[in-house]
C-alpha cells in the first residue's frame, strides 16, 4: 500500500467516485457553505459542519482554518461515491491521505471499522440564535437563552467544541468583560453560582476580540463542559450583559447573538 497527500476542495452538489484501487482517509475539513453542509460516502451522511467552525483557510478577520476531525475521520473506500450539499456555489476542502492499494489489498481493518461507523457517530454541530430587539437596550445583568437543545430520543450528543459566539450590532465598541456565556445542562449552571466569585460565564471575548474598529474571530475549544447530551436531556448556552450598564443597538437594528458548537452525534 502506498500513501499520498490527500489535500483538495469539491464542489457542493457534484457527485465524485473513488477509483478502484483509492480510498481517502479525511481528517480535516473546512467549507465556504454558510448554512450547514453534509458530506456523505455511500449515500450515507457522515458530517454536518459550517464556515463559522471550519473554514478551507484563515483570513485577516477569521484567524482559525481546517477542523480536525479526530477519531471522527471519513474513510471514503475504492469504487464508493462522496459529495456534500450547501449553501450555492459552497466549496469544501478535504485533507488528509490518499491509500493505493496493490492488486488483491483490502482496505486495512481499523479503516473499514471506521467506514462502518461513520454514519452513526461523527462531527456535528448545535446552533442558535438571539435577537434582542429594534432599537431595544440590553440592560445590565440581563441574561437570555441564544441556544437550546432536548437531544432527541436515540441520540447523543458530544460537545467537543470548537466554540463560536459573536454579538452583533452594538453601538459601542465590545471590551473584554462586558459580555458572557453561560452554560446549563438539565436547568443546572456549569458555572459559579455566585457574583461574589466573578462574572458569571465566560467572557464573550474569548470567542471573539476587536481591536476598536474591526473584530476578529477565533472559536475556542471548551474545557470541562458538559460532556454529554443524553436523549431527553436539555443543554442551554444563555448570553449575559456583564458590563455594568445598558448596551443599545446601532440605531435601527437589534443586539444579535450567536452561539455554535461543535459536536460529536452519536445515533444510538
Amino acid at each position: 500500500m502506498k500513501t499520498y497527500m490527500l489535500d483538495k476542495v469539491i464542489d457542493t452538489g457534484t457527485t465524485y467516485t473513488a477509483e478502484s484501487d483509492k480510498a481517502y482517509i479525511i481528517r480535516k475539513v473546512g467549507t465556504t457553505s454558510t448554512s450547514k453542509a453534509t458530506f456523505e460516502v455511500g449515500g450515507v451522511d457522515c458530517l454536518e459542519i459550517l464556515d463559522e467552525l471550519a473554514r478551507t483557510h484563515s483570513t485577516t478577520y477569521y484567524l482559525y482554518d481546517l477542523l480536525d476531525l479526530g477519531d471522527y475521520y471519513i474513510v471514503v473506500p475504492p469504487d464508493k461515491k462522496f459529495g456534500f450539499s450547501g449553501s450555492s456555489g459552497s466549496k469544501l476542502r478535504i485533507v488528509g491521505e490518499i491509500l493505493e492499494l496493490g492488486p488483491a489489498e483490502a482496505l486495512p481493518s481499523p479503516y473499514m471499522g471506521r467506514y462502518a461507523e461513520q454514519g452513526k457517530k461523527y462531527m456535528s454541530y448545535l446552533r442558535g440564535t438571539y435577537s434582542h430587539g429594534t432599537d431595544t437596550a440590553w440592560t445590565a445583568n440581563d441574561e437570555n437563552n441564544v441556544l437550546s437543545k432536548t437531544a432527541e430520543a436515540g441520540t447523543k450528543y458530544y460537545l467537543v467544541g470548537p466554540v463560536y459566539a459573536a454579538l452583533s450590532n452594538l453601538a459601542s465598541v465590545h471590551s473584554p468583560g462586558d459580555w458572557t456565556l453561560r452554560f446549563y445542562l438539565q436547568g443546572a449552571p456549569w458555572d459559579i453560582l455566585s457574583t461574589s466569585m466573578g462574572d458569571l460565564g465566560v467572557d464573550l471575548w474569548k470567542c471573539y476580540w476587536n481591536d476598536g474598529t474591526n473584530y476578529y474571530y477565533k472559536p475556542f475549544k471548551p474545557d470541562n463542559l458538559p460532556a454529554e447530551i443524553e436523549p431527553g436531556r436539555s443543554f442551554v448556552v444563555s448570553m449575559i450583559n456583564s458590563s455594568g450598564a445598558s448596551k443599545s443597538p446601532a440605531s435601527g437594528t437589534s443586539l444579535t447573538a450567536t452561539v455554535t458548537i461543535g459536536t460529536v452525534v452519536e445515533l444510538l
